[in-house]
C-alpha cells in the first residue's frame, strides 16, 4: 500500500488530484484505500472543493435515496 516517493517536481497525490479536479467533477470515486488517502489529503490541502469517496459509499448513498 505504501510506496516511497520518486524523484520529480510534484507529489503524486497533488498531480493526480489536479488531473481529477480539471475534469470539473465535484466528487471523485475511488476503489482503493491508498487512493482514498492520497486524494483526500490533496483535496483537503486544496480547500476541500472536491469530495473523495469510496465507490461503496456512493452506492450506499444511492440505495438510501432510491436514485
Amino acid at each position: 500500500m505504501w510506496k516511497e516517493e520518486e524523484n520529480g517536481t510534484t507529489r503524486v497525490n497533488q498531480a493526480r488530484f489536479k488531473e481529477a479536479k480539471e475534469t470539473g467533477a465535484n466528487t471523485v470515486a475511488v476503489g482503493c484505500p491508498f487512493c482514498m488517502t492520497m486524494l483526500r489529503d490533496a483535496s483537503r490541502a486544496d480547500g476541500g472543493s472536491v469530495q473523495v469517496k469510496d465507490v461503496a459509499e456512493l452506492v450506499a448513498e444511492r440505495m438510501k435515496t432510491g436514485a
